[in-house]
């Protein structure tokens, strides 16, 4: 019976991160042959509960969240728990920590027992980033649903005067409207409400919610106006941290059943509401509103800089810190009538996923087969405004694939800024263009467009190629062309060999096999080396191929030369190292295989299983060479070819493999 392992996954937002953890978590199991189930924490609720009866029978769980989780269900289990992001990343490596106990119990000094490795984890948590997703998660629905009908009710019910688009009261769109606005009111309120839940827990709710009330509403601040999300970020902090404090007061028995409900709400209210009224408030208000001022006023130079900073915060982790934090500061502005900030980061938002959907479509040679199907998911999610349908691919490829997409949604955060592009509900994508909630659509759409051309246009300037076929042929073929003249090489005088002949008839005939190139006595079934200059050294140590070589080290240094214009290591376990070079006479392929693995810097970070090694003359004429390696590259990319040259056991075994390309 199936090893079992229970997961919960949740995400600031409660979109995106949290059902692609799930999705990698089960998959990583079916690979690992253990039964899982996923508790996903998402916008609509919980879904697939764990029971009783999944915890009694499950080896630990995996917590791979952003917000906080109770755990109060899962006394007697062990636990491993993780940021989102993790999820995603390292599913199997996250299994595997529970298969092998690694996780903590909270039934006996939950603290104290956890190892380095998940101690470390949960210290470099940040409580109040923690708590600020938290709150964040919960505010969202109410501000989007808020935006959107007050957008509904403007596009469909406003009339055209000198001053906008004005509702006439008394009309259904007017309760439309108001329903929205009665809506974004509780922005304020439930962020802080649950960013000090996150932090005290159920008592942190009132305090927070009345304290994010208080901050938002300018009556108590003498006309300086309200202190805006600001003001709800600290009330949400002071709430929480206040209840936190007061829970840890010891107190009589007969007093602590009544301590959650009546004297920590009371007592932290009064303080949080007190502390905003005469100490902290009208500075925060006046701070507040001069910021929205400032913004406002931005213009030319200025609107630039905002947004290179909005857009590289959007981009640059695609959902995680920087991302919320600018989507926070673009939704707090939306409640004070700023439409700016976020117009900016509506365009932003889904330059990353369009971008990275559309790229392997266009530029086969630098994406995988299976990329495909991830940029189909990545181009709906980005008409949908969701950031994360980038995240697969730059986990593949980081270095290039990151700066490719600031590059593309700072160009569309610049022209949002120069052209007044306006978002009035707090989500971004061409879904609240359509949806009426866009100020400037035309503008929005250019700069969506010209966007996506940015990061396309990087991506095809900083990807290498990753299709085995086509890097392959390529690489070979800027090593120089062949005539169809045949001729073997002239750089040593010296006659004919078999081999040569073999390969000159083979020529003549157009008839390409990769056993043109390759005898058995050319397969070594055991790599010594573990690096790739040591390898590369092996391989043409071969006995074997001795009699064709006529400078030994300078064959070396060109095919290690190569190797420094970019990796041959094509991922995937294999390696095609190659090179052109007047230490050899005759075009020769020798293939090597290594039980433990090589490292060699691949494209995918794996160790290597699989080298081939194409070596040819310098001045050798004819293109069989290049042929060969199409073919081969063709079998390569082929997951049961690559199976048959790793469990083969002999060279006879390998030869008769090869003999098929």
């Amino acid at each position: 019976m199936a090893q079992k392992v229970l997961a919960i996954t949740s995400c600031a937002v409660g979109v995106a991160h949290t059902y692609m953890a799930a999705e990698n978590l089960e998959q990583a199991a079916e690979a690992m042959d253990v039964e899982i189930k996923v508790e996903t924490h998402g916008s609509i609720g919980v879904e697939n509960p764990l029971t009783d009866e999944d915890i009694q029978e499950a080896e630990g769980l995996i917590i791979a969240a952003d917000t906080e989780i109770s755990k109060e269900r899962f006394s007697n289990i062990q636990i491993v728990e993780v940021g989102v992001q993790k999820g995603i990343q390292r599913p199997k490596e996250l299994i595997q920590q529970i298969l092998e106990h690694q996780g903590t119990t909270r039934s006996t000094s939950y603290e104290s027992k956890q190892t380095e490795e998940n101690k470390s984890s949960r210290e470099s948590k940040n409580p109040i980033y923690q708590a600020l997703m938290n709150g964040v998660s919960f505010m969202v629905p109410f501000v989007v649903t808020g935006g959107l009908l007050i957008a509904i009710a403007l596009t469909i019910g406003g009339v055209p005067t000198d001053g906008g688009l004005v509702i006439e009261e008394g009309t259904i769109w007017d309760s439309i409207n108001n329903i929205g606005e009665a809506a974004m009111g509780f922005m304020v309120p439930i962020l802080a409400a649950y960013m000090a839940y996150s932090i005290a827990d159920r008592p942190g709710l009132v305090p927070g919610m009345i304290g994010g009330l208080i901050a938002s509403s300018e009556d108590f601040y003498a006309g300086e106006g309200d202190t805006g999300f600001l003001g709800g970020i600290i009330a949400g902090l002071l709430a929480g941290y206040i209840a936190l404090a007061i829970k840890k007061i010891p107190v009589p028995k007969a007093v602590q059943s009544v301590m959650p409900i009546i004297f920590i709400p009371i007592i932290s209210t009064l303080i949080v509401g007190l502390i905003f009224i005469y100490i902290i408030g009208t500075p925060v208000a006046s701070l507040f509103t001069g910021l929205t001022n400032w913004l406002e006023s931005l213009q030319g130079t200025s609107s630039i800089v905002l947004a290179i900073i909005v857009g590289t915060m959007i981009a640059v982790d695609m959902g995680g810190p920087f991302n919320k934090v600018a989507f926070l500061f673009g939704v707090g502005l939306i409640g004070e009538g700023s439409y700016g900030v976020m117009g900016m980061i509506a365009v932003a938002v889904c330059v990353p996923p369009l971008a990275l959907g559309v790229a392997p479509y266009i530029m086969k040679n630098k994406f995988q087969r299976e990329d495909v199907d991830t940029a189909k998911a990545s181009i709906a999610m980005g008409l949908f405004g969701l950031t994360e349908g980038a995240i697969p691919f730059a986990a593949k490829d980081p270095i290039r694939v990151i700066p490719s997409t600031i590059v593309g949604s700072v160009v569309g955060a610049i022209v949002a800024a120069l052209s007044g592009v306006g978002d009035t509900v707090a989500h971004g994508g061409p879904i609240v263009a359509v949806l009426g909630a866009i100020d400037g659509v035309l503008m929005f759409t250019v700069g969506t467009i010209l966007g996506v051309l940015a990061s396309l246009l990087m991506l095809r300037i900083l990807k290498k190629d990753v299709n085995l076929q086509e890097t392959v042929a390529v690489a070979a073929n800027n090593e120089g062309s062949f005539s169809s003249n045949n001729e073997p090489s002239t750089t040593h005088d010296k006659t004919e060999t078999p081999e040569e002949k073999s390969i000159s008839e083979n020529q003549k005939d157009k008839s390409y096999q990769l056993t043109d190139l390759i005898q058995p006595e050319y397969i070594h079934m055991n790599i010594e080396s573990s690096t790739k200059e040591d390898t590369i050294k092996e391989l043409i140590n071969l006995d074997a191929i001795q009699p064709f070589i006529t400078d030994k080290q300078q064959l070396v240094n060109d095919v290690l030369d190569r190797e420094k214009e970019g990796t041959t290591g094509m991922g995937e376990g294999i390696a095609i190292p190659h090179g052109k070079s007047d230490g050899i006479s005759v075009p020769i392929v020798v293939f090597g295989k290594s039980d433990t693995g090589i490292e060699w810097n691949s494209l995918d970070g794996e160790l290597v299983n699989i080298v081939f090694i194409i070596l040819v003359p310098a001045k050798h004429k004819g293109d069989t060479h290049l042929k060969i390696l199409q073919l081969l590259s063709r079998q390569l990319m082929k997951e049961e070819f690559k199976n048959k040259l790793l469990e083969a056991e002999s060279r006879e075994d390998v030869y008769s493999i090869l003999e098929t390309v």
